[in-house]
């Protein structure tokens, strides 16, 4: 059986030994077969990524303040930014690296792919996240024990919420970034047009740029399908788009399937991988 993509990464639970109990909370894939975990972490968790190419990056978890920073979701590790992160590290050859660029990533949680993006030659990198300073915070530790002093002046943390283009980092990054990494940034509905409109907006006017998109499937292929329906709409297409799942085997992405009817269980073994680009680019 081929190594799943969960395999690069390994959590230990906050200030304690791991026992039986928490290697096995860890993998529910190893007890139930069609299972598999689709988020890591808990409250005060450390997570380890394994990377090929840097070595093992070690990111902590944090517990938002306000409950409506909780429901986010932004302080757990989620298996699309592992992909992204799988990627730009090198798996993704030379469409998806980011070498020499400028990047931007929306929604960038525990900071896993800026970090990597950072370790891998971008020339700026900027990871942004909603304004919650706790998870904010977080990510500053993760990624000032992550990166090495040397790289420092390459990347930096900012809040921004998605669509409010008038802030002082908004104003003044207006189309700087010619690579923009979202992962797992298309399960709220309600703000797929607000998602659109800062890519957009961040995104360089210049022909080269390009969004990276990796979404978990869990979040549902209706829900997907609005959201490329709204890019669409707004001025960009897909240079790429396929599903994979945690074992690497690709399908092509199909906005409907089997009339609608989706296995909740099946389904969070897969990834929407997308590069998209603006209309004519």
């Amino acid at each position: 059986m081929s190594p799943t993509l969960t395999d690069v990464i390994h959590v230990i639970p906050p200030d304690k030994d791991e026992t039986v109990e928490d290697i096995f909370a860890c993998a529910p894939g190893l007890i139930f077969a069609d299972d598999t975990r689709n988020f890591h972490g808990d409250p005060g968790s450390t997570i380890v990524y394994k990377s090929v190419r840097f070595g093992n990056i070690e990111l902590k978890t944090t517990d938002p303040d306000r409950e409506e920073e909780r429901q986010l979701f932004g302080h757990y590790l989620w298996n699309a930014g592992i992909k992204m992160a799988e990627l730009i590290s090198g798996e993704g050859g030379e469409k998806w690296c980011v070498k020499g660029r400028k990047v931007l990533e929306l929604g960038a949680g525990v900071g896993l792919c800026g970090i990597v993006a950072t370790l891998a030659g971008a020339k700026e990198v900027v990871m942004s996240d909603y304004p919650a300073p706790t998870v904010l915070e977080n990510m500053r530790q993760n990624t000032k024990h992550a990166i090495p002093q040397d790289l420092e002046p390459v990347y930096r943390i900012e809040g921004h919420e998605w669509g409010v283009l008038d802030s002082e980092f908004a104003t003044e990054s207006a189309h700087c970034y010619d690579r923009i990494l979202a992962g797992d940034c298309f399960w709220m509905g309600s703000q797929h047009v607000n998602l659109v409109q800062s890519m957009l907006h961040f995104l360089t006017t210049d022909p080269s740029g390009r969004i990276f998109a990796v979404a978990g499937f869990h979040t549902g292929r209706a829900k997907l399908a609005a959201f490329f329906e709204i890019a669409e709409a707004e001025g960009m297409e897909a240079e790429e788009v396929y599903k994979e799942d945690v074992q690497g085997a690709r399908r092509d992405w199909a906005t409907e399937r089997d009339g609608g009817r989706e296995d909740v269980t099946g389904r969070k073994r897969w990834l929407l991988v997308a590069i998209l680009k603006r209309r004519g680019g």
